[in-house]
């Protein structure tokens, strides 16, 4: 099969440019031939670990003390992704880190393709709960070290290779044609996500509405990961409504608004509607976050994908303490 790169990176914060680790594991005709991993020291404007992402990944600002910073292990990892197709798992999460390093070195965009194995996944063992990287190599029959960048990337790239062979394509590209696949492209001048079609989304799901006034208060947890935080949602969910995911919200000690405004912390949007936000198509939900950021605001716009992994997050460390809850959600992976 088409050879590729499986890439992961792992962050300090909440700050997407703030890449503590990265992992590459090269694969030729389905076969890891040769790996790199780096630990790396944050750049200076935002140097700090997040207690929540250092729980997570197990990484420490002493852990990185006397590690290089991005721009300068950037000349090598440059030389061995550039013109190549990349793998990643929520791809849009890996790729913006990515992009946010370029920008924030001032440093020369790669070219690249890349695929995002939690949609080929999720067109390929529907039947599993949810995509995320941890559910689906266990499905699959993996155990590894979740939360290391090299441990993910490599299962990653597992993904893909058993998603070709349960497909029977010999090729990423006969992959993309067969689910519908669009591979993502990033360079100096184009960036657009890979996506999928989802021919399946009912007339119901497509235009739901979301009755805030019915949503329970028995079960909040005031220590969950939504801890004050105000959320709204937008576009269409595939791994449930939106009324559900508004309920987990509440029940993790966060509130949901309808619209957009000063308080709204995280703008959650379904996986199809952020690839065309990632296109530079607007909702007049998406023009009013951005519009805040660009006036200083902390909203973070996040898709479904990492949504769904910070409720992963609640899963693995049900009992979070005050100190936790102090920093934002960072990396949802």
């Amino acid at each position: 099969m088409t050879d590729f790169i499986a890439i992961d990176f792992e962050t300090a914060n909440e700050h997407q440019a703030s890449a503590c680790a990265v992992g590459l594991v090269f694969f030729d005709n389905g076969r890891i031939s040769k790996e790199y991993d780096w630990l790396i020291r944050p750049h200076h404007s935002i140097d700090y670990f997040n207690p929540f992402n250092t729980r997570l990944h197990g990484i420490s600002s002493r852990d990185v003390t006397d590690k290089p910073q991005f721009n300068e292990i950037w000349p090598e990892m440059y030389r061995l992704i550039n013109n190549e197709i990349l793998a990643a798992h929520n791809a849009s999460f890996d790729m913006s880190v990515l992009r946010q390093l370029m920008d924030i070195y001032d440093l020369q965009y790669p070219d690249l393709e890349f695929v995002c194995t939690c949609n080929i996944a999720r067109k390929t063992w529907r039947q599993l709960p949810r995509h995320t990287l941890n559910i689906v190599g266990d499905y699959l029959g993996y155990s590894f070290n979740h939360h290391n960048a090299l441990a993910d990337a490599e299962i990653c790239g597992k993904i893909l290779v058993e998603a070709c062979t349960y497909h029977n394509c010999t090729s990423i590209d006969k992959l993309a044609e067969k689910i519908g696949m669009r591979v993502g492209v990033l360079n100096e001048t184009v960036y657009y996500p890979c996506s999928v079609s989802n021919p399946t989304r009912s007339k119901r799901r497509k235009h739901e509405t979301l009755k805030i006034s019915e949503l329970s208060k028995d079960n909040v947890n005031p220590f969950g990961v939504f801890s004050g935080k105000n959320v709204v949602f937008t576009g269409t969910l595939l791994s449930m409504n939106r009324q559900a995911a508004a309920q987990k919200v509440i029940d993790n000690g966060g509130s949901v608004s309808s619209s957009v405004s000063k308080r709204t912390d995280y703008l959650v949007m379904g996986v199809q509607d952020y690839a065309m936000f990632a296109d530079g198509k607007q909702s007049s939900k998406t023009k009013k976050a951005c519009q805040l950021i660009d006036q200083g605001s902390e909203l973070k716009i996040i898709d479904e994908d990492e949504f769904l992994q910070v409720l992963e997050q609640q899963e693995e460390t049900p009992q979070r303490n005050n100190m936790v809850n102090q920093g934002s959600p960072g990396r949802f992976r």
